[in-house]
Order: C-alpha cells, then sequence, then structure tokens
C-alpha cells in the first residue's frame, strides 16, 4: 500500500480574501460551499459558485478574491500521489492535463461530493491498525467520484468586466516580457496610459497589484528554468532579476527555499512525472 500525500481543510470564515498571489507543488481540488466572489487563475478571473467543483494544477498562479461568509474544503494531492493510485484502467493522471478545470454540479453530485470529503475528514490515520488503509480508500472514493466530473468539464467562461478586458493585453504584455525590465512607469508608457490609471484598474480588475503579479510570475518562470538545469544566476537572470542575491531572497521569501536547494530537491527526487 502506497504512502497517499495530501492534505485536506474545511475552512469557514465570515470575512476572508486571500491576501497574496500564491502557487504550490500540489494539485488542489476546491468545492465552495457558498458562492462568495471570484477567483483569479492562469491569467483570468472566474465565478466562485456552490455546486462547482473546481481543479488548480500545480504551479499555477491563483488568488481567491471572496466577500462576506466564505466556506469551502480545499484539498491538495500531489502528483506522485495521483500517479501512484492509478492503474491502466483508471489513470487519475488525466487530472494533470489542464491547469484549471472547473464542473458545474447537479444537486446530487453536490452531495455525494460534499458526503466524500467528510469520509476523507473522518478517516484520518492517527497511527492505529488499519487507518492508513482507511484513509487511502477514502481519498481513492473522492477521486474515483470526482475525476470524471473533472476530466469532463473546462475552465469555462471567465468574468468579462469592463476592467479586466483593459487589463488583459496588459498581462499578456508582462507574462511575454518577464526577462525584460519592467517597471509602472515602462508599462504605462507602453500601454499610452498614466500610472495612476494602471495601478486602479490592474487592482480593481485581478485584486492584486501589478508589482506583485510581476514578482510572482518571475519566481515561477525562475522555478521552471531550475527544474531544466538551469544554474541559479541563469534562472534569475532569464526571468527578470537583475540582482542575484535579490532573486535568492524573493524565490525563498515566496517559496520558503533556496532556488539551489530547490533545484537539487527536484533533480533528486523520485516525481519524474513533474516534467
Amino acid at each position: 500500500m502506497t504512502n497517499v500525500d495530501f492534505h485536506l481543510q474545511l475552512n469557514h470564515n465570515e470575512t476572508w480574501s486571500m491576501s497574496r498571489l500564491h502557487f504550490h507543488d500540489y494539485y488542489e481540488l476546491f468545492l465552495p460551499l457558498t458562492s462568495p466572489g471570484n477567483i483569479f487563475v492562469s491569467d483570468q478571473v472566474y465565478p466562485l459558485r456552490r455546486g462547482t467543483l473546481y481543479l488548480i494544477g500545480e504551479n499555477t498562479l491563483h488568488r481567491t478574491i471572496a466577500t462576506g461568509f466564505h466556506a469551502r474544503y480545499v484539498l491538495h494531492v500531489s502528483r506522485k500521489t495521483l500517479s501512484d493510485l492509478s492503474t491502466p484502467q483508471t489513470d487519475f493522471m488525466q487530472l494533470t492535463r489542464d491547469s484549471f478545470l472547473r464542473a458545474a454540479m447537479t444537486s446530487e453530485q453536490m452531495i455525494e461530493i460534499i458526503e466524500l470529503f467528510q469520509a476523507l475528514e473522518r478517516n484520518k490515520n492517527d497511527g492505529s491498525f488499519g487507518s492508513d488503509i482507511h484513509q487511502t480508500i477514502a481519498l481513492l472514493n473522492l477521486l474515483l467520484r470526482a475525476a470524471p466530473i473533472l476530466t469532463s468539464a473546462t475552465a469555462g467562461d471567465a468574468v468579462r468586466n469592463k476592467d479586466f478586458l483593459r487589463v488583459a493585453p496588459i498581462l499578456d504584455y508582462i507574462r511575454n516580457n518577464l526577462s525584460e525590465p519592467l517597471t509602472l512607469d515602462q508599462i504605462a508608457s507602453q500601454f499610452y496610459i498614466s500610472k495612476h490609471y494602471l495601478c486602479r484598474i490592474f487592482k480593481s480588475a485581478t485584486g492584486f497589484s501589478v508589482m506583485e503579479y510581476i514578482i510572482y510570475s518571475r519566481v515561477l518562470k525562475a522555478r521552471q528554468l531550475l527544474k531544466e538545469g538551469v544554474s541559479v544566476q541563469q534562472a534569475g537572470e532569464m526571468s527578470g532579476f537583475s540582482d542575484n542575491s535579490h532573486f535568492i531572497r524573493t524565490f525563498g521569501h515566496l517559496t520558503g527555499t533556496s532556488p539551489g536547494r530547490y533545484a537539487r530537491e527536484y533533480q533528486t527526487s523520485d516525481q519524474v512525472l513533474l516534467r
């Protein structure tokens, strides 16, 4: 029996919004129990809806923008666990093909998925005889029900308000020019708008600042380069960091580890399917 690598949370907040963008080395199965707002993911904004199941891929930049009371189940599961639990006939690796999926469910499907989340929450591995197997079975039951729902879904239509339509080409420009020097003045000049207007519409459309988006996007790009065997200094330079020490500090702050250690752990990891 394989060791399963996952983390499950049931969160309730009276007023909650994710304080900043983030990404992680896990796949996130996300089930809102309320309809609190929107989610920014993969350079798009989508509505958060009760009755909709979301899948966010590893290393995918995202942020939940919620208003008012928010309750949700959040399951993080590693790519290795999805691979280890798969068989030739039942391949959970299908879930790793897209960076973002969302599937509207029927009331019956919603009730069933909630019950499976609850069963996984109850079946904790407390070290007692059989608890690890009960936990794995509970995870398998959830994945067996959720996978067909998600793999037949798409990301769907994004929110298309006027601010986001103005910001979309700016997001594209930043993403395509991460290795170049990017400043508020330079970006505003590129789009013939004032720096103040740029900051206002970007924040209104996405929920975060221009520079926050640039920094996180650069760290994500650096992580990918490190996985490909690029040196720490080159990864920083190719991601747009002009100073190596600043790159190392920023990378460590956002990921919890240094770029050198990240590269070494990836190279020695048995998670070869990350490539």
